[in-house]
Parts: C-alpha cells; sequence; structure tokens
C-alpha cells in the first residue's frame, strides 16, 4: 500500500528541479493506531473531487494509486486524506 504512495510521490517529483525534489514521510503510532503521512512539491494543477485526486493519465495502470490505498485502508478500518496547497501534496493514511 505505501509503496504506491511512495511512487505516486517519485513520479511527481522527479521532473522537478532539485531543491523541490523532496519526499516526506512520516509515520506515527498511537494507541494501537498507526497514521503515515506522505508530503512532496508537485508542478501543475491537481483537482481533488470527493476526497480523491482526478488523474489525467491514460493507459494500464495509471491513476489508481490513491483509490488502491483507499480501498486497502478502508478494509482495516482505516481511511484516507488528500489535500493539495500551493505547491506541495499531502496523503494522510489512517
Amino acid at each position: 500500500m505505501f509503496g504506491n504512495a511512495i511512487d505516486n510521490a517519485i513520479e511527481a517529483v522527479e521532473k522537478l528541479p532539485e531543491d523541490k525534489r523532496v519526499i516526506s514521510v512520516t509515520e506515527k503510532s498511537t494507541g494501537g493506531f498507526i497514521s503515515v503521512r506522505v508530503e512532496n512539491y508537485f508542478d501543475g494543477n491537481i483537482v481533488i473531487e470527493n476526497g480523491m485526486p482526478l488523474t489525467d493519465k491514460k493507459g494500464e495502470g495509471h491513476g489508481f494509486g490513491v483509490k488502491s490505498i483507499k480501498m486497502i485502508a478502508e478494509k482495516y478500518n482505516g481511511g484516507v486524506a488528500v489535500s493539495a496547497h500551493d505547491d506541495v501534496f499531502t496523503l494522510d493514511i489512517f
């Protein structure tokens, strides 16, 4: 599950200037619950609809990373939250 999040972040930063090629992954464990936050810079616009980012990618295997993460998180009574402000994308998995 976390591999999808990291793969998406790598794809987002690989074409950015070197000083923006930053991915932050933070894990927190509290009372038997785990949360993971992935933050990365991005270039362009991200449209979030119904709590999920919309993709303009075409072809097999594109545009399902966050959807897959959400399905797995919900299977284990968790969830995801997505936000994009300025040039930083944030994915919270809990």
